[in-house]
């Protein structure tokens, strides 16, 4: 099952066992009715912004929004800093250098660059590669956590 579909099936157990249908979901949280339906149906991952609205939203961490963990707890999270400074510190903290992590994630080097500029932010595929290469949760990529995992 691919990160979309993970995610998808989440968010579906989440507007259930929460009682919520998906237009209201849109409602609270400002966007689009077709938005949240895209999401449900498994045609788009939420941007990070979105991701961190929705996880606030129902009290989880954006992992267990992704279907990358099954821990619902609650943890503290913190607000997350601009990725062109997050990017610089986990560059520093795992000691890897962007030409190291674009040819292991294939992620193009250009994009990297333009992260640490500030001039784009990632997209969450993007986030969960970084996870996944850095070994450690979407939260502390993103910078909501300082606990790896």
């Amino acid at each position: 099952m691919n990160n979309t579909q993970k995610f998808a099936e989440r968010l579906f157990e989440l507007l259930i066992d929460n009682d919520i249908k998906p237009a209201n979901l849109a409602d609270r949280l400002g966007v689009n009715r077709k938005v949240i339906s895209r999401y449900v149906k498994g045609k788009r991952l939420p941007s990070v912004d979105m991701a961190i609205r929705m996880s606030q939203h129902f009290e989880c961490t954006i992992d267990f929004l992704l279907g990358r963990s099954d821990n619902n707890g609650k943890t503290e999270v913190v607000n997350a800093p601009l990725f062109k400074d997050r990017i610089v510190y986990l560059l520093q903290f795992f000691n890897k250098t962007k030409y190291v992590i674009s040819k292991e994630t294939h992620i193009d080097q250009s994009v990297i660059y333009d992260w640490q500029k500030g001039t784009v932010s990632p997209s969450m595929n993007s986030i969960i590669k970084l996870a996944d290469y850095f070994d450690c949760s979407v939260e502390f990529v993103i910078g909501r956590t300082h606990n790896l995992y």
